[in-house]
C-alpha cells in the first residue's frame, strides 16, 4: 500500500513539473521578441558578474602572501650556531595559502645563501654581509613581481635567522660560563 502512494506521490510530481513547463512555453509565447533578449541579456550579464567574482577571488587567492617568521623558541639541542642556522632556514613555515611564485622568490634566496653557508660553516659574519649588501641593493629597486617580493624577504629572513642563531649560541655560552663560576 505504501508503495502504490508513494508511486502515485511521484506521478503527481512529475505532472506538476510537466504544467509547470507548459506554464512557462505560456509565458515565453505571450512575450515580446524584445523582452525575451533583454531577459536573455540580463541572466547572461549575471553570469558574466558571478564568473568575475570567482575569477577575481582566484586571482587574490594566488597572490596572498604571508611572510613567514622566525620562531622563537627552537627546542632542538644543537652544537653550533651554523647548525641552529640551518637548522632555522630549513624548517620555514609558508603555510597553505602563499603564492607559489612568492615561495619561489623565497627560496631562492634561501638556497643560495644556504649553498654559502656550506662553503664557510665557521664563518657566517661574511654570509651576513654579503646578505645585508644585497638587500641594500634590493632597497634601490622596486619589487613589481611576487617572486622579487619572496627573494627580498627571503634576505630579511635569512638575516633574522643569522641573528637568532647567533643569540642562541650566545646564550648557550652564557649558561656554560655562569655553571662554571658558580
Amino acid at each position: 500500500m505504501k508503495a502504490v502512494r508513494m508511486m502515485e506521490s511521484q506521478k503527481n510530481k512529475r505532472f506538476d513539473e510537466i504544467d509547470k513547463m507548459f506554464e512557462n512555453l505560456q509565458k515565453a509565447n505571450d512575450e515580446t521578441v524584445d523582452s525575451f533578449k533583454k531577459r536573455l541579456n540580463q541572466n547572461e550579464s549575471e553570469k558574466a558578474r558571478v564568473d568575475l567574482a570567482g575569477i577575481n577571488a582566484n586571482m587574490k587567492k594566488s597572490m596572498m602572501i604571508k611572510r613567514p617568521v622566525v620562531p622563537d623558541n627552537i627546542d632542538v639541542e644543537l652544537g653550533s650556531r651554523y647548525e641552529y642556522f640551518l637548522y632555522i632556514v630549513q624548517n620555514v613555515n609558508y603555510g597553505t595559502s602563499n603564492s607559489e611564485s612568492y615561495v619561489k622568490g623565497h627560496r631562492k634566496a634561501l638556497n643560495k645563501y644556504l649553498n654559502e653557508a656550506d662553503r664557510n660553516p665557521t664563518n657566517l659574519t661574511l654570509i651576513k654581509a654579503a646578505i645585508s649588501d644585497e638587500i641594500n641593493d634590493s632597497l634601490k629597486h622596486s619589487k613589481t613581481s611576487l617572486e622579487s617580493k619572496g627573494y627580498f624577504d627571503g634576505l630579511n629572513y635569512l638575516n633574522k635567522a643569522l641573528k637568532k642563531s647567533k643569540e642562541i649560541m650566545a646564550n648557550k655560552i652564557n649558561e656554560i660560563l655562569k655553571r662554571e663560576l658558580s
